[in-house]
């Protein structure tokens, strides 16, 4: 996908002439900001953007956890990962042991995705004992690796296919001392296969960004991307002579870039807590994800901790760069358990999107059915723990545009395609729900001759690929030109998350 870019004259003013189509191919497009909507000219008011929204799509949880801490050797769980090599689920996680005050990376797998066994790969000793799934410790100086994420890197040797982010102490005397968090950093590791470790030497960061973080390799951009823990605040104040220092506001995110996974650029801000989130809520952890299909699609999952009430609250955000996020919709993707339930608390999820089949996404979370420290004293009847369980969602329903009940509309700005087919993924979201497509020219803005909204059939059900169908056909005619197109989209009681021609 490209377009070009905005210009302007001499003087600073915008050019208003034309842009070219976006170029899609047959590639899938994602509905899940407003990169393809258009603003109507005077005389196309049926073309504007209304009586629509974002939304988030659907999410199904497992409902119990999948894994926790019932190995012998293990006290506890904390972050963890899954990614899906063919047909076997590799998770890494932390894990907790009585010889040890800090943590350790662990090693699962599973056949199927919901039972994961522990391997004993006889890497690292447990109190005296090398029978056990224990892969990293750390490294060189290693004090208690807080697990960030794995991910396979495309562009490495044989030896370092594998790269570990993880935050750490910098020293092991830490315990011992009266610390902040500039005494930590956060460093990568590698692997041949996923269980063999060594630690990269350099630190990344001049503070310890605690929680989970998170990178990866762009293909786009060609280079390492990490998002991290970061801090930020407000209420400062320097006017005339006044001069007021900001107050500590919480969390939020940050970002780096690397060509070589080892030397990163100056931390920037990504993402911070607003007046909208509330004063009692900052960002705890970034939950990344890659579309696994499509390059120009990312996600955030972040979890917004409330200090009141001491949950943590999953939103979802979307970037096309990898650089600029859009919180398009702000409720929970992700909803809290019942009182008392596992993730009743607290639901963190994993980095990474994992395909469950050819229409099905899964996301791993860690719970917690108890507050985070720190927050309003309550009093259970039980004591908390760190549990894994997942959600599924069908591919791609994470953000769309919804329809109103009483109907809305939209159209994109100019297109190049490839096919002979519009597919669409949609779902009905309330009582007489419709889609129909009418296919526009991009130089009179009216509709193809065939092509209309009474040519449409309506789309009423639910699915990943609805073919549009016109007269009752789904072929596009050669009579429209593939160079530069429109849609204009009615809508009402449905959910759009994307489309592609084939």
């Amino acid at each position: 996908m490209s377009h070009a870019p905005i210009e302007y004259d001499v003087h600073g003013e915008r050019d208003t002439r034309p842009q070219p189509p976006v170029s899609i191919g047959s590639e899938r497009q994602l509905l899940f900001d407003d990169f393809f909507l258009v603003m109507a000219g005077r005389a196309q008011w049926d073309q504007l953007a209304y009586r629509i929204k974002f939304a988030n799509g659907r999410v199904t949880k497992h409902g119990s956890p999948l894994f926790y801490a019932d190995a012998p050797w293990e006290t506890g769980t904390a972050w963890l990962c899954v990614i899906r090599e063919e047909n076997r689920y590799r998770m890494w996680y932390n894990s907790a042991h009585a010889d040890r005050r800090g943590l350790r990376v662990s090693y699962a797998e599973s056949s199927d995705g919901f039972h994961f066994e522990r391997p004993l790969v006889n890497r690292v000793a447990v109190d005296g004992a090398m029978a056990n799934n224990v892969v990293f410790e750390g490294g060189f100086r290693g004090v208690s690796p807080e697990l960030g994420n794995v991910f396979v890197d495309p562009t490495a040797s044989d030896a370092e296919r594998y790269k570990m982010v993880y935050a750490d102490w910098q020293d092991p005397s830490i315990f011992l001392l009266q610390h902040n968090g500039t005494t930590g950093t956060l460093r990568g590791a590698y692997s041949p296969d996923g269980i063999r470790w060594k630690r990269y030497i350099e630190d990344f960061t001049g503070g310890y960004p605690d929680s989970q973080n998170c990178a990866m390799w762009d293909s786009v951009l060609e280079r390492y991307v990490a998002y991290h823990r970061a801090s930020c605040d407000f209420g400062g104040l320097e006017y005339g002579d006044t001069r007021v220092r900001p107050q500590h506001r919480g969390r939020s995110l940050a970002r780096m870039e690397s060509y070589n996974f080892r030397n990163w650029s100056r931390s920037e801000p990504s993402l911070v807590p607003d007046e909208t989130d509330g004063l009692n809520t900052d960002i705890y952890n970034n939950g990344y994800a890659r579309h696994p299909d499509t390059p120009h699609a990312h996600y955030l999952f972040p979890s917004f901790y409330r200090h009141y009430e001491g949950t943590f609250e999953v939103q979802a955000l979307t970037s096309r760069d990898n650089r600029r996020w859009g919180r398009q919709c702000r409720d929970t993707f992700i909803p809290l358990g019942e009182p008392g339930a596992f993730d009743s608390f607290i639901i963190s999820t994993a980095p990474g999107i994992v395909p469950i089949d050819t229409d099905t996404w899964a996301l791993y979370y860690r719970s917690g059915d108890g507050p985070h420290g720190g927050s309003h004293p309550i009093t259970l009847s039980y004591t908390p723990q760190s549990r894994v369980s997942r959600v599924t969602t069908k591919r791609d329903r994470v953000t769309g545009i919804e329809g109103a009940p009483e109907g809305g509309h939209f159209s994109t700005r100019p297109i190049s395609f490839m096919g002979d087919r519009l597919i669409i993924n949609a779902e009905p979201v309330g009582p007489d729900p419709e889609i129909r497509v009418q296919l526009l020219s991009s130089v009179t803005h009216q509709p193809l001759p065939g092509y209309t909204f009474e040519d449409c059939v309506p789309l009423r059900e639910d699915g990943t690929g609805l073919p549009v169908m016109w007269q009752g056909e789904t072929m596009i005619g050669d009579d429209v030109p593939r160079g530069s197109v429109r849609l204009h989209i009615r809508i009402r009681a449905m959910r759009m998350y994307a489309f592609r021609f084939c």
